[in-house]
């Protein structure tokens, strides 16, 4: 029979997290203001853990928070996570970087919030020495990393209006194009609107969204945000013509794809496996 843990042992276990933990608060940072840009930042050393396999760990912790991973350099150490945006919230950067100390790997998290989103020290902190808690060492440690390489968020977005959507990419766009393909491709979306263009598109069938131009729109867009448009397109594959041949123009439709590439010279962002939502 196994013998139960004596109460020793078990403060034993727990050391590991504990300093951590304390070293996560005692290595808290905040730099900036909500006027520019607020920067939170702490790290901790993991003993017994390659930079590898603490980078792998965090990607599955970050993941299980429902965070998209935008970019990983293993040789570098470094990982780019970000809150998904919403109707609700804007989208929050996560950085990681990891090295090899002399005690083992550091791993170093910094969170930044945009200009205008205002946050408290008091919910930041608790919350990023959590995640950098669960970095574990060991044995322990390479099983984790394990189950974390290569995960990812294939959570669908929820509902959105097409130009809503377009809006968003258009506004992300404007900041860097080149970010919204590294944040968006390969991520599911579920949008509404009407039809203004279907035609065939090779073996494809193209149905492109009615989307107005920045002259037509009601309330037009801030000094600082995008000053055009960007078009949204839905691929059908060939086994969907039935579905297609049901359509009109100008008929309003809910349709579920998955971002092929945002193309930044034509201004359109593309979806593909496009399909009636259910």
């Amino acid at each position: 029979m196994t013998k139960p843990l004596s109460a020793l042992a078990l403060c034993a276990l727990a050391l590991p997290a504990v300093a951590m933990a304390d070293e996560c608060e005692a290595n808290f940072k905040k730099s900036g203001n909500p006027i520019v840009m607020t920067t939170y930042s702490s790290a901790i050393t993991v003993p017994n853990l390659s930079t590898g396999d603490a980078l792998s760990q965090m990607r599955g912790i970050l993941v299980a928070e429902k965070m998209d991973v935008i970019a990983e350099n293993r040789e570098e150490g470094t990982l780019l996570v970000e809150q998904r945006q919403s109707d609700k919230a804007r989208p929050i950067p996560t950085t990681i970087n990891v090295s090899t100390v002399p005690a083992g790997t550091r791993v170093d998290m910094a969170i930044k919030m945009e200009r205008g989103v205002f946050s408290k020290v008091e919910q930041i902190r608790p919350y990023m020495c959590g995640l950098l808690a669960k970095v574990k060492g060991g044995k322990e440690g390479v099983a984790a990393a394990k189950r974390g390489a290569g995960a990812d968020n294939t959570e669908a977005t929820g509902n959105q209006d097409v130009f809503s959507f377009s809006r968003m990419i258009a506004n992300e766009a404007n900041k860097n194009a080149i970010a919204v393909n590294a944040r968006h491709k390969g991520r599911k979306y579920t949008l509404s609107g009407r039809i203004a263009i279907l035609m065939e598109d090779g073996e494809d069938y193209n149905l492109i969204f009615d989307v107005p131009e920045i002259r037509d729109m009601v309330i037009k867009p801030f000094p600082h945000e995008a000053q055009f448009k960007v078009n949204v397109s839905c691929l059908f594959k060939p086994d969907q013509l039935t579905t297609v041949l049901a359509m009109r123009e100008g008929q309003k439709v809910k349709l579920t794809g998955t971002v092929m590439k945002y193309d930044s010279f034509r201004r359109v962002i593309w979806l593909e496996n496009c399909v009636k939502a259910k």
